[in-house]
């Protein structure tokens, strides 16, 4: 039986893992569209600014991941 690496199986979800890059990148941007509307000091601009982490790691991780199982192809 053939050996499946990582990269292979990845690879049957890269549909997937372009629309989560997309959806992340949307969502960023609609978070700094709305921010200079948010208060600074208030838990909404915190969330604001955990949410941006959240989704720009988000994004990293399926950009490198889609990268990274390109190269491998």
């Amino acid at each position: 039986m053939p050996e499946t690496s990582l990269a292979d199986v990845l690879r049957d979800y890269e549909t997937r893992m372009k629309f989560v890059l997309v959806i992340s990148l949307a969502s960023i941007a609609l978070l700094l569209v709305s921010l200079p509307s948010i208060e600074p000091g208030t838990t909404t601009h915190a969330l604001v600014y955990l949410q941006l982490t959240t989704f720009g790691g988000l994004a990293v991780a399926m950009l490198g991941l889609l990268l990274w199982t390109a190269r491998k192809a």
